[in-house]
């Protein structure tokens, strides 16, 4: 973990975890497409495979969702503090 001893390390802490939001948006963002594919192509076919596929990234989708918010609610929170102390 980032130890914050000034407020130059909270500016850059917040910037990396910035950067590590708009990763997981984009990988959020993918991951909804390839949902959105594979849903078309189990309702074409309706094939199991094709339904497993689908479990497995709402899966992934779930898990992806809860680390971005719990990221953001980090965010948040240091944003909070650093504007409190000046």
């Amino acid at each position: 973990m980032f130890a914050i001893t000034g407020p130059g390390d909270t500016d850059r802490l917040l910037e990396q975890l910035d950067e590590e939001e708009r990763l997981l948006s984009k990988r959020r963002a993918r991951l909804h497409k390839r949902i959105e594919f594979a849903r078309g192509v189990g309702a074409a076919d309706g094939s199991p495979a094709t339904s497993e596929q689908l479990e497995a990234l709402d899966e992934q989708e779930k898990e992806l969702s809860k680390a971005r918010n719990e990221l953001q609610a980090r965010i948040r929170e240091l944003r909070s503090e650093h504007d409190k102390q000046g």
